[in-house]
């Protein structure tokens, strides 16, 4: 043995991925039609394992990446694909007021736009029509967490937005209702955000 094979690490064996998840996926793919394309298992860290894909999101108007984790139906994941691509106009309205929010609470905080180089895609105020919104944000993935009740559709749409970089933006959905529009924290739409400061969608005694 000489001195390099000594001291050389041991490969590392290669993850083991979900063979239920596995199947799941052969047999999506090899469906007629597929709503989610490129669908494949991937490892999440050693043990686990999650589904990705690619969908397309209307309010985007492009392919947009989708994450599936622990045991989500792919049946369920698609309802909520669907819903996502039905959006009612209120919820879109709801989605830009508080997106507005979110933004001039952000520069507000950080002492405006101009002092932290922030370079925004349209001027906002309070002024600022909700739809022109649309164009400070991009949205990147949906993530559909394991529903608590499966008649009811709830999931998660997260991207970047022009004022917060590091954070970017992420909108929670349960039942075409906003329940949460903030900086990306995971949170799961079949929890009770109404109350937190950090959420835009929240009322805040307004």
């Amino acid at each position: 043995m000489g001195l390099f094979d000594m001291f050389r690490k041991k490969a590392e064996p290669a993850p083991l991925l979900d063979e239920k998840k596995l199947q799941e996926v052969a047999r999506y793919r090899s469906r007629e039609q597929q709503l989610f394309k490129d669908l494949q298992a991937k490892a999440l860290g050693k043990i686990d394992t999650y589904i990705e894909g690619r969908v397309y999101c209307k309010l985007q108007d492009a392919e947009i990446e989708v994450d599936l984790y622990d045991d989500v139906p792919l049946e369920y994941a698609e309802k909520c694909a669907l819903a996502m691509n039905a959006m009612p106009e209120e919820l879109i309205d709801a989605i830009c007021i508080a997106a507005r929010r979110y933004c001039l609470e952000y520069l507000d905080a950080v002492g405006g736009a101009e002092m932290n180089g922030i370079e925004l895609r349209v001027p906002v105020n309070e002024d600022t029509p909700p739809r022109e919104m649309l164009k400070c944000f991009d949205i990147g993935l949906l993530c559909v967490p394991v529903p608590q009740d499966p008649t009811r559709v709830g999931y998660q749409l997260s991207g970047d937005c022009d004022w917060e970089e590091e954070h970017g933006i992420e909108i929670v959905i349960l039942d075409d209702q906003l329940v949460y529009l903030g900086e990306f924290s995971g949170v799961s739409p079949w929890e009770d955000h109404s109350e937190e400061s950090w959420n835009a969608a929240a009322n805040h005694g307004q």
